[in-house]
């Protein structure tokens, strides 16, 4: 299944969340993820671009008014997996360790919701990095299954490579990023060619190196070729993001 197609976003994006700027209330986002967006390139500016009036801020997405009042496990769409996985006593545990993030609990009250571009493996993926210390073991046990689950309807899962290697796990939570830029670049008529950038050189293997800053055309699907190509599977230490730039 191509990684730009409809059907490979729909299974990244199963609910729909408003694409905003501001995510610096995301507390608890991992570090790949922080330097994933911090290095991603700006849009060029167009020479002598009218000056237009300042943007009005982002509205804030309220989750209740789509009748939720289950946390953030609703809002993804989680609510049948949370009721039958876990007991009484691990939904107590859990909850107590999620705490709040900017004011949302986990699987109880109404969303208060202004995160950018956050899916529902980006939020199993940062609930796992909660649980890491060894008294959450069971309850971790059951999220990653969750996760893996999620994860397997982009691409085959490697079970060593999930169980053993560092970085793969944060490979799914970054392709919403990847794809959500593809689409944007294919959607804005100001860029004409897209290209492949490395972060974090030192993690990165030959596969990013060799397609790092090289050139593809947008319009006549080089670019969508490409991306299916370097990210038909995860590469270890991949960090690679996706932008356009004019000639």
């Amino acid at each position: 299944m191509p990684l730009h197609s409809p059907a490979a976003q729909q299974a990244m994006q199963r609910q729909q969340v408003p694409m905003q700027n501001d995510r610096a209330d995301y507390e608890n986002l991992m570090h790949e993820l922080n330097a994933w967006k911090s290095q991603s390139a700006p849009k060029p500016v167009v020479e002598h671009a009218p000056t237009l009036p300042p943007e009005l801020p982002p509205a804030e997405t309220f989750a209740i008014e789509q009748n939720i009042n289950g946390g953030l496990i609703e809002f993804f769409g989680l609510q049948r997996w949370y009721q039958a996985t876990f007991n009484d006593e691990q939904k107590h545990r859990l909850e107590d360790r999620f705490g709040t993030v900017s004011g949302n609990k986990l699987a109880s009250g109404p969303v208060h919701f202004k995160f950018a571009n956050v899916d529902v493996l980006q939020f199993l993926y940062d609930l796992e990095e909660k649980l890491k210390p060894q008294e959450f073991s069971d309850v971790y046990k059951l999220v990653d299954e969750q996760y893996k689950i999620e994860a397997g309807k982009f691409c085959k899962i490697d079970n060593n490579r999930w169980d053993n290697e560092k970085y793969y796990k944060s490979w799914f939570a970054l392709m919403k990023y990847r794809i959500d830029a593809l689409s944007k670049l294919k959607n804005d008529s100001y860029f004409k060619q897209g290209q492949f950038d490395v972060i974090e050189y030192d993690l990165a293997t030959q596969p990013c190196l060799d397609i790092s800053g090289k050139g593809f055309n947008i319009l006549n699907g080089d670019l969508d070729r490409a991306f299916d190509k370097h990210f038909f599977e995860p590469i270890e230490g991949c960090r690679c993001t996706v932008r356009g730039y004019r000639d």
